[in-house]
């Protein structure tokens, strides 16, 4: 969801803007080519432990031509499989492949999460030869290690192994696991184990586009897929060669890949389309609204936002993003009452009282301000953009002791914050600590160097202490970065 934090500011600190939060251009199936960190010693045996497990998956046309691969691994004794909605996509059969070589048929589809890209499937196979994987029942940690198995020619089990770098909050979707370990064409549906052996997630898919980008579906979602008619291969591909609301659900999964790589622009056409197919596509213009925001077009973000809340009034996330929305545009007071009433809806949406303090600033409600930060705060007690504007609030009735706590909270939790950074200097500035004010400054600088007020109260700093000579190298830096606010340091040391 939106929420407010981290706009830079001058001397007088106006509080931040929105910190907002595609299939990148060419998807591939997952290859896993082993990484050079597999020396340790567990790993042999988990691989061996878990590889019976897991299968090739092998799709035929109508001809009986493989058209494509994947991987899956076993759920349960019954020869249920996990592996990716995509990887049986267009597919008129399939059959998967053990490590000895044998083939078994996938019989039919058991259930389908196609937003979350997974699909569990009944394979013809003797429960006697089925080695089904526990499922975790948490996320994985930051910093984890995890596993991956796959198939990517069919039958070799190829492994590799890394870190869960990021657990990702995607608004409207839920969780993703960000991961090191390498991936390319070739084992989609593989699955990511932590080193007790369980799933903690299906590896999904891989962006080119000058980087790597590997995630995988959190487990978790395994358990939530809804068990709708079983259908066989062949029907789910006619139902979406005719189904125009199914091709708009493919647009819009295919526009979410792309928000998961924070490729935003490239999201934007495939959700569009979607509601060109599919005119009450809630979520498609809820996300047209969130790439728009991301993108810094806020005025764009109101009409798709108001289009999803018109399909789904009570959405408490819509409201929020609504209110993110208005308050980038000036319009305080809709977005006051957007912020409003997603809390009314929902009491605990740490995000909408964060976003309402930002607004109530912006109207001079400061003390109000404050107290809906304190409320995000206290719901959400590390999130540093809600120090951050309880800070600037503090600041604006010039309590500059308590706006300096504020601010070395947001810094705690978030160290490369280079707007608190900033305006813990000015707030410094205003309690005569200048030598502190100063390295609060060079901190921000350092974070983000092209952060012009940094430089601006640089440079008033440095005169406070009879410094000119420091004054005027910042001048000269803003002279071409920020002609304004050189001026003003200008008329400053020259007064």
């Amino acid at each position: 969801m939106d929420r407010i934090g981290r706009d830079s500011t001058h001397r007088k600190m106006q509080v931040s803007g929105y910190r907002d939060w595609i299939r990148g251009a060419i998807f591939f199936s997952l290859l896993f080519v082993t990484s050079p960190g597999l020396g340790q010693e567990n790993i042999p045996a988990l691989v061996k432990k878990t590889g019976i497990s897991i299968a090739a998956i092998l799709n035929y046309d109508q001809q009986g031509k493989v058209i494509s691969q994947g991987t899956g691994f076993f759920l349960n004794k019954e020869g249920d499989l996990i592996t990716n909605y995509h990887v049986l996509q267009g597919a008129s059969r399939s059959e998967i492949r053990l490590s000895d070589g044998q083939g078994f048929p996938v019989k039919e589809i058991v259930a389908e999460d196609q937003e979350g890209d997974l699909m569990r499937v009944s394979v013809d196979i003797s429960g006697k030869m089925v080695h089904p994987l526990p499922i975790s029942p948490t996320l994985p940690e930051v910093g984890e290690k995890i596993l991956v198995i796959g198939t990517p020619l069919g039958l070799d089990q190829t492994v590799s192994d890394g870190i869960v770098s990021s657990i990702r909050e995607i608004p409207g979707f839920g969780k993703m696991v960000q991961m090191t370990a390498p991936i390319s064409a070739g084992s989609s549906g593989s699955p990511v184990l932590n080193m007790k052996g369980e799933v903690v997630g299906v590896a999904t898919f891989l962006i080119v586009l000058g980087q790597n980008l590997n995630f995988a579906i959190p487990a978790e979602r395994i358990a939530k897929m809804p068990a709708g008619q079983r259908s066989s291969l062949s029907e789910l591909t006619e139902k979406e060669r005719k189904d125009r609301l199914a091709q708009a659900t493919e647009l819009y999964v295919t526009g979410l890949r792309f928000v998961w790589a924070q490729k935003y622009e490239m999201a934007l056409p495939f959700f569009i389309e979607a509601v060109q197919r599919d005119p009450n596509h809630v979520q498609a213009y809820f996300q047209i609204g969130y790439c728009l925001t991301t993108l810094g077009k806020y005025k764009e973000a109101i009409e798709p936002y108001q289009k999803a809340l018109g399909l789904k009034p009570k959405d408490p996330a819509i409201l929020n993003n609504l209110c993110s929305a208005y308050g980038k545009s000036g319009r305080y007071g809709e977005a006051a009452q957007s912020c409003q009433k997603a809390i009314e809806l929902k009491s605990d949406l740490a995000e909408a009282y964060n976003n309402l303090g930002w607004t109530y600033h912006q109207m001079g409600r400061h003390k109000e301000a404050i107290q809906s930060c304190k409320a995000a705060i206290r719901l959400q007690p590390d999130m540093a953009e809600a120090h951050y504007n309880m800070g600037n609030g503090y600041v604006a009735l010039k309590n500059f002791e308590e706006a300096v706590a504020s601010y070395k909270q947001a810094i705690r939790l978030e160290f490369d914050y280079a707007e608190a950074h900033q305006n813990l200097g000015a707030a410094y500035h205003e309690l005569g600590r200048y030598e502190e004010a100063i390295d609060s400054y060079k901190r921000a600088l350092l974070i983000k160097p092209s952060l012009p007020e940094a430089h601006l109260n640089l440079g008033i700093t440095y005169l406070r202490m009879g410094n000119r000579g420091s004054a005027i190298e910042e001048y000269k830096i803003l002279k071409d970065r920020a002609p304004e606010m050189a001026d003003r340091l200008f008329a400053l040391i020259y007064e």
